[in-house]
């Protein structure tokens, strides 16, 4: 049996600790005072508190809502500390939705208001936090850095929650990339603090670390010890089930059979008792794997409703381990035929962690480019700014320099005459940059967006109720990219995308953002469109037609792929998202449809929603695919779109 660990589980959920205070106040009743009060310091600090509020409910929009109108008054106000909360609030909604650009860019900002403070124990904690980021994106040595320095400052402090919660950090990436010895080393710097703190998710999450680490190192009595000590602290929380897990697990890897089974259906009946459907289904592995040598039916009852939950809830690795230990329960029997049957279950299910892995790689080199993609924005609007003032110190100094002449015209002349062709030099090397500076700004934002942005310094969010939104992503591009270099990875992409951005404009639609292998559009905005849906499928037979002629030309500097498409249509909210870091983006439940379209499609097809078919059902020919079960979203008729039915209808409008 093969026990398994949760270092990055350790890591997050301290990280959430950090971040999300106890909110003893109801939302309903916070509402209440901020509608009713003064726009000062107390306003904003209700607002930061209902924006983590909401957030803990899971309401992602309302907390980005409430942080930014309390952004807005505490820079108003000059509150600093209600800023650096405020934009520490925007990182963690962004952090619960995977927008790590955007969660880096909060954070390290809260860090700077934290700094010009000073409050060394806002520092401490941002630093945690930045570390956290890297860390999920697999930067372990940026992550570790943060980590220490968070360490450092908590130490001067003498702050025990921000000490332990970073010394658990540091262990539990020691321990993730197994690095044991050092792991245990950290988590042995969190003992004396443990008694006077009192807090018993870190006490647990200690000991639960500890009992990993040395079942881990095969010492199975210290990872008992440990186990044991966290049941009491466990009883009442949401680790229990996976505490006894642990415990049967170990217990059998010592040879313990009627121990482990005790454990093990314990744990198996706390989880469904409150509903972890997660725990169970690890629960019931592990009674599995334990039965294989001693009770065929019980160890195949328990793999068999393990399996039916695991597929309910679409969890990789659990079928993984199902099948991988059915395929050995069958071979054991001598029942070859199901023996095959589910090792070629196993073998699928790996296939799909490898590129769940390769896909986590991909977005960390993406991460990384992207970040260095906005560095160099940031450097473009920045000499932008300093031209600007550069303009204005010249203008000063042509207003002496008139006053001067006006006495010394006749001496100057000559002079003034050189000063003169010097300053159209000047200017035509400041109009050159002042021109480049707005192409980016367009290429970032849409024409209008741009100039209501330059004009009033922020844009309004705005209600579209028709517009259609495409999904492209490319089919086999984790298992690919895993055998090109960065370089080829990155050049592929760009070639591809490129081209897609040549058909938004040739069809008039707007570039939203990539994700990834992910290409994200839309028709029907800035300003609203009666062909928004035609001009987005035309595009989408372009893409088509882009993806074939690659294929056909046998480029090997160029990777070739298959992709899919889907695309929907209906209402949503356009706006820009940053103050210095621009973004123009879409939210709404039809965004969410389009991308459930796209991943319900097929390979080099065009999949579309039943509200998107009603648009184009007279000038496309279509075909029913059925009523289809979309994850978080039941059932929805899909159609593939399969060509143009007259020809003439090609042309974008």
């Amino acid at each position: 049996m093969n026990i398994k660990f949760d270092f990055l589980g350790v890591v997050l959920n301290l990280i959430l600790l950090c971040l999300i205070p106890n909110l003893n106040a109801q939302t309903d009743s916070l509402k209440s005072v901020i509608q009713n009060s003064k726009k000062d310091t107390v306003l904003i600090i209700n607002l930061n508190e209902l924006s983590a509020k909401v957030l803990k409910e899971e309401n992602i929009n309302g907390s980005l809502e409430y942080s930014h109108q309390a952004l807005l008054l505490a820079n108003k106000l000059n509150y600093i500390k209600g800023e650096a909360l405020a934009l520490k609030n925007m990182g963690l909604a962004e952090y619960h939705q995977g927008n790590y650009l955007k969660v880096l860019e909060y954070w390290s900002k809260s860090l700077e208001a934290y700094k010009s403070v000073p409050d060394t124990l806002g520092i401490a904690n941002m630093l945690n936090n930045l570390g956290a980021v890297y860390y999920s994106q697999g930067s372990n040595a940026k992550a570790i850095d943060f980590y220490l320095e968070s360490l450092n400052i908590s130490l001067k402090l003498k702050e025990p929650l921000r000490i332990c919660s970073a010394l658990l950090n540091i262990a539990g990436l020691y321990g993730e990339i197994g690095d044991y010895e050092q792991s245990i080393k950290y988590f042995r710097q969190i003992e004396p603090y443990l008694t006077n703190l009192k807090d018993v998710q870190i006490h647990s999450t200690y000991l639960m670390g500890m009992g990993e680490v040395y079942a881990k190192k095969k010492d199975y009595d210290k990872a008992i010890k440990y186990f044991k000590e966290a049941l009491p602290l466990n009883k009442n929380g949401s680790d229990y089930a996976h505490n006894l897990k642990m415990l049967g697990e170990t217990e059998y890897e010592k040879g313990n059979f009627s121990k482990s089974v005790e454990y093990l259906e314990l744990a198996y009946a706390t989880a469904k008792e409150k509903n972890q459907q997660l725990d169970m289904v690890q629960s019931l592995i592990a009674i599995g794997n334990t039965y294989q040598k001693k009770d065929f039916q019980k160890a195949l009852n328990s793999y068999k409703e393990a399996e039916n939950l695991a597929l309910k809830m679409g969890v990789v690795g659990e079928l993984k381990d199902i099948y991988g230990g059915m395929s050995h329960l069958f071979r054991e029997k001598k029942d070859f035929a199901n023996a095959y049957k589910y090792q070629s279950l196993f073998v699928q299910q790996k296939d799909s962690l490898f590129n769940l892995e390769t896909d986590d790689k991909i977005r960390g080199l993406q991460f990384d480019f992207e970040l260095d993609k906005k560095q160099d924005q940031i450097s473009l609007l920045e000499k932008e700014a300093e031209l600007q003032q550069n303009i204005s110190t010249r203008q000063k100094y042509l207003v002496y320099a008139a006053s001067v002449i006006s006495i010394l015209i006749l001496l100057l002349a000559l002079g003034t005459y050189r000063r003169y062709r010097y300053i159209q030099k000047t200017n035509s090397v400041i109009e050159d940059e002042k021109n480049r500076s707005e192409n980016l700004l367009q290429n970032i934002l849409p024409h209008e967006t741009a100039l209501e942005l330059k004009k009033y310094g922020k844009v309004k969010a705005k209600k579209f109720e028709a517009v259609t939104v495409m999904f492209t992503d490319f089919k086999g591009f984790t298992q690919k990219s895993a055998s090109l270099s960065p370089e080829q990875l990155v050049e592929s992409v760009d070639y591809y995308f490129s081209k897609f951005d040549l058909v938004m404009e040739k069809f008039g639609l707007e570039k939203i953002k990539t994700i990834g292998d992910a290409y994200m559009c839309a028709g029907g905005l800035p300003f609203p469109k009666e062909d928004h849906g035609k001009n987005v499928l035309l595009a989408a037979f372009e893409i088509l037609h882009i993806m074939k002629e690659a294929k056909e030309k046998e480029d090997d500097s160029i990777a070739n792929f298959d992709i899919r498409i889907g695309i929907n249509t209906g209402p949503v909210v356009a706006g820009v998202v940053g103050t210095k870091k621009f973004a123009y983006d879409i939210w709404g439940d039809t965004v969410n449809v389009a991308a459930r379209m796209e991943s319900s499609s097929e390979p080099m097809k065009i999949n579309v929603s039943e509200h998107t078919y009603s648009l184009i059902k007279d000038v496309f020919d279509c075909s029913y695919r059925g009523k289809i079960d979309v994850k978080n979203k039941g059932i929805m008729s899909m159609y593939f779109v399969n060509n143009i039915k007259n020809k003439e209808v090609s042309k974008p409008v």
